[in-house]
């Protein structure tokens, strides 16, 4: 495990980049005054590492790992945790997610949760149940976060 951290820490970013259309919807909400934050269970250094090699980190008010807390998803506390280190509150929050793991997280936290159908999932977006699909980060506006957030 010790070889494959320092192989992907130390070729970060390598091949990754942002999703199409995800920059621009991050542009949007952080204009209409929504503050982003990353829950992962990637070790929070290579989360870092490779949000820092993408030129994101700034856009984050927090980033929390798989290793930040005594727990991690789909427990409730690790997203709950990673929202008031950004200085949320959780029933103004949304997660946006690609696995099981993203929705159960949300779903245990009583958070709304937004799937997406590209990324780590094994299985389709919909099986899991999210509050609601977008299938492109061009869907992803303050509008609908809003329309999302008062349905809780």
């Amino acid at each position: 495990m010790k070889e494959f951290i320092d192989f992907y820490h130390g070729s970060m970013p390598g091949d990754s980049f942002p999703y199409p259309g995800v920059i621009t919807a991050m542009d949007r909400l952080a204009a209409a005054g929504y503050t982003l934050a990353v829950c992962t269970n990637k070790l929070e250094m290579l989360a870092k590492s490779l949000l820092e090699g993408l030129g994101l980190t700034s856009r984050f008010a927090a980033i929390t790992g798989g290793d930040t807390f005594v727990v991690r998803k789909p427990d409730a506390e690790h997203l709950l945790s990673t929202i008031r280190l950004a200085g949320g509150s959780p029933e103004k929050s949304v997660m946006i997610g690609d696995s099981l793991n993203d929705i159960l997280v949300a779903r245990n936290a009583s958070v709304r949760s937004i799937g997406v159908p590209f990324g780590y999932s094994d299985v389709p977006v919909e099986s899991l149940q999210p509050d609601l699909i977008v299938r492109h980060f061009d869907e992803l506006t303050p509008d609908l976060i809003e329309r999302l957030i008062a349905q809780a």
